[in-house]
């Protein structure tokens, strides 16, 4: 085995960096497979290597590249070049979390007698495999020592033979695709990829929101929805717009977001993200930010669902995983966490979303109110509803008449059944009902927990009974009676005292009782 480092970028003069390496093996004839594995590529990184490829795709047995598109680096026309080329290409894309992406930066090239590993820190751009600081090393090994190889090529299995669900061929048509859900970038002139994995413009100037930005605001920012839906899903305005106004106006907007906090105002700020304005390029923080304003927007909707005359927004931490607004209350739990500080909770809070919040008057400490409407305590006895159910011995139980909870919970048993009686909605809102009653549901219990009691205890009678019947029709009721007497005795019991029953059946509100036992045929004296 032998190792050589591959460094540029300090100027060192140094000879061997991962372009001019690359495009040495490819033309090699001691390999015979090539794989390339990489988070990023754009035409700069791709295009030198045009005719390093060619001898490659006449020599080789295989020539494949594996590349990500995370964070909209990966350029259009890098993945047209390679079409065109007819080089075979997939593309891997988890969509399942944008916090997890594909980086690997790792070239591999197999032959017979000797194959060579080139990995570090070097994506295929042009500016990471020429110019950039960057520090790779490249092992070349023989035929005897290819473990490392076979290590690679074992952990990345599922990548080579394409059983992974994330990857997918590059064709014309998945190309076309890419472009229209604006997960490209349009080349790398415009943007320069750093460590976070963001694309950052840059900027030589700093400016001021003016009056005339603020006067002309609306009119360039329909243009720019119209540029969008035309030209670019993805958002950015390319210096080779022809429409100049609008690119400065990108541009500018640009600047004050990353100036600082208060350069740009709120007000406008809220209506770029509303269209997806591409804040930070088209990084991390973009994708953050949209998905915040986005679990937000569930906040206002769950205070609009469930207590919508209030002056203020209160969310509890609900306890059942089922429960429709779980998410939302530990969201909000999580935000708490951020806004003090606790880094172990996700980015530093930002003002934009400390506006936000302040806008629907989010309370964030209960006992600052100094007051506890109705409202807030129904939420909050809901929660501890849920934890009385959160144990499983409570299943197909309701809480004791003697405890608050098992009190409230009767209440709103019977606000449900008189709103259904007296046909009203002043009681229990929609939504209130709804969630207490899939809580309910998912427990055994019904609204009308008395009643359901009183038919399932006739019902088990009813089963007893034909339990019982069933055994005298097949002729085994002596061997029953030989065999378990006791279960036997305990059955007719049950019959015995449902004909009791019946006898107490004497007014209109026990009919439905009456509808159960002659529906499957119980003997009982009839007045």
């Amino acid at each position: 085995m032998k190792t050589t480092f591959l460094g540029h970028g300090l100027g060192t003069g140094k000879k061997n960096n991962v372009g001019k390496q690359l495009a040495l093996s490819l033309e090699s004839n001691d390999y015979k497979k090539f794989y390339g594995f990489v988070a990023f590529a754009t035409l700069s990184g791709i295009k030198p290597l045009k005719s390093n490829l060619e001898i490659a795709k006449l020599n080789y047995e295989e020539v494949k590249f594996f590349i990500g598109i995370d964070n909209k680096i990966t350029s259009e026309d890098a993945l047209e070049f390679l079409l065109n080329e007819n080089i075979e290409t997939y593309i891997y894309y988890d969509e399942s979390s944008y916090r997890k992406i594909y980086h690997p930066k790792l070239f591999l090239f197999e032959g017979k007698d000797v194959s060579r590993i080139i990995i570090g820190s070097s994506n295929l751009t042009g500016q990471a495999i020429n110019s950039n600081v960057e520090a790779s090393i490249q092992i070349d090994l023989e035929s005897n020592d290819f473990n490392s190889l076979t290590e690679i090529k074992e952990y990345y299995s599922s990548i080579l033979d394409l059983s992974s669900p994330n990857i997918k061929l590059l064709t014309k048509e998945y190309l076309e695709t890419l472009k229209k859900r604006g997960l490209l970038s349009n080349g790398e002139d415009e943007l320069e990829e750093n460590d976070n994995n963001e694309n950052r413009k840059k900027y030589d100037y700093d400016k001021k929101f003016t009056g005339n930005d603020k006067e002309n605001f609306e009119i360039i920012l329909e243009k720019y929805i119209l540029y969008k839906e035309a030209k670019r899903p993805d958002g950015i305005v390319s210096k080779h717009a022809k429409d100049r106004e609008l690119f400065r106006w990108y541009q500018k907007m640009h600047a004050l977001y990353n100036q600082d906090e208060n350069s740009l105002p709120f007000e406008v700020f809220e209506k770029l993200l509303d269209v997806d304005f591409p804040f930070d390029g088209i990084g991390i923080k973009r994708k953050q930010l949209i998905k915040w304003k986005k679990d937000f927007q569930k906040i206002v909707e769950y205070k609009n669902n469930v207590d919508p005359d209030k002056k203020y927004t209160y969310v509890p931490q609900f306890k059942n995983k089922s429960n429709k607004y779980y998410e939302i209350g530990f969201w909000c739990a999580i935000q708490k966490q951020r806004r003090k500080g606790n880094k172990n909770y996700g980015i530093e809070w930002s003002q934009f979303e400390e506006d936000k919040m302040n806008s629907i008057n989010f309370v964030w400490d209960v006992s600052t109110l100094g007051f506890r409407t109705t409202e807030d305590q129904w939420s909050d006895t809901y929660v501890e509803v849920e934890n009385y159910y959160s144990n499983k011995k409570n299943y197909k139980t309701v809480p004791s008449q003697k405890t608050y909870i098992g009190h409230w919970l009767s209440d709103q048993m019977s606000f449900k059944t008189k709103q259904d009686r007296e046909d009203r909605n002043d009681l229990l809102s929609f939504e209130k009902e709804k969630m207490l009653g899939k809580l309910l549901n998912e427990n055994g219990v019904e609204w009308e927990w008395r009643i359901q009691k009183e038919r399932e205890g006739i019902e088990s009678k009813i089963k007893s009974w034909q339990i019982v019947e069933k055994l005298k029709i097949e002729g085994k009721i002596k061997d029953f009676k030989e065999d378990k007497p006791k279960v036997l005795e305990q059955y007719r019991k049950d019959a015995t005292q449902l004909r009791r029953q019946i006898k107490g059946w004497n007014n209109e509100r026990n009919k439905w009782k009456y509808e159960l036992v002659d529906k499957v045929g119980f003997p009982y004296e009839k007045e």
